[in-house]
């Protein structure tokens, strides 16, 4: 009876790297058989803690990988990931290789995940929803009339563009607005396009003071390119684009905004307004041969190179943090 593997079925059945199973022996979790004299052509580890660890392991949730949701639903890796991250959807965090962790969603947790990522994979925000190019119009625009009446651009119940006016409560159409009141708008809603950076998200539900100022104000400052917006039924999802722009007299203040942020950052500094992403692009200069296992690494995981750059980066400032104050 042979009671022992090879390097290449340690990593076959634990499911991690050569590297990694040379990583374990090192580290005690498997035993590695000497062969002083070199006599087996592989390098041989003991069957026992082999099998344990593989024991161990089927006690860990099993489910799909972020790159197999991804692929199911449409989205990339990094949105799965990030939903995950920001507490979105529920995943589960499984230890694999040198104290490094990956995460996997359970058949349950995968059937809650596809509801919310479905609907997001199919109802990703499209210009056409928040602009329409034959009227050059945004929608909840402020225009103001001749007669002094102000009306902001909405659509009826037959996605047909008009004009709410709130002090009559009435909405009419785009044409009576501008042929019978004289509707003009209060702002041009044309700028350049930002470089792309990502975007700071907010919900604002509607009924908040804040809302149509901000909106006002994004259009006036970012223009319709770089803001999408999408009416829900009690709130508003604005996506604003990340960058810095000079910063003009607010209606509002930056602790009115705070509540409604979903992700990124918005701050102010030497007279600029900043919307500040979660993510910001770097370069590093490493040695080719280290980018060579970062890949192999990866793509073991089935994550890019940068996933598991932003992972390693992670585990190492923790354990520094833990290193660092620990008593």
């Amino acid at each position: 009876m042979v009671n022992w593997y090879t390097q290449k079925e340690v990593a076959e059945i634990l499911g991690i790297t050569k590297a990694t199973v040379y990583r374990y022996a090192k580290q005690g979790k498997i035993k590695k058989i000497p062969d002083p004299h070199r006599i087996h052509r592989y390098v041989r580890y003991e069957k026992k803690e082999v099998d344990q660890l593989a024991l161990e392991q089927e006690k860990h949730p099993t489910g799909k990988r972020p790159s197999e949701v991804a692929m199911e639903l449409g989205l990339t890796v990094p949105t799965v990931l990030k939903y995950i991250r920001n507490g979105t959807i529920q995943a589960s965090k499984v230890p694999v290789g040198d104290e490094r962790t990956y995460y996997v969603l359970t058949p349950e947790q995968y059937e809650e995940a596809k509801k919310t990522l479905a609907s997001i994979s199919s109802s990703r925000i499209r210009k056409t929803e928040y602009f329409d190019s034959t009227f050059d119009v945004a929608l909840f625009q402020l225009f103001y009339s001749k007669d002094s009446l102000q009306g902001r651009v909405t659509k009826n119940e037959k996605q047909e563009w008009g004009f709410y006016i709130s002090k009559i409560k009435e909405w009419i159409t785009y044409q009576e607005g501008i042929n019978s009141h004289g509707f003009r708008p209060a702002y041009n809603i044309h700028h350049d396009i930002l470089e792309p950076k990502g975007y700071v998200h907010f919900e604002i539900p509607f009924g908040e003071e804040v809302l149509y100022p901000f909106i006002d104000y994004l259009y006036k400052v970012l223009g319709v390119e770089n803001v999408r917006l999408r009416e829900k039924e009690s709130s508003i999802y604005l996506y604003v684009k990340a960058g810095v722009s000079p910063l003009q007299e607010l209606p509002f203040s930056f602790s009115d905004l705070v509540p409604f942020i979903i992700e990124g950052k918005l701050h102010s500094a030497e007279q600029l307004l900043i919307f500040e992403s979660t993510y910001r692009k770097t370069s590093l200069e490493l040695p080719m041969k280290m980018l060579d296992k970062v890949k192999k690494l990866a793509d073991h995981e089935n994550i890019s190179m940068s996933q598991w750059v932003e992972q390693a980066i992670e585990q190492a400032l923790a354990q520094y943090q833990h290193d660092k104050y620990k008593i």
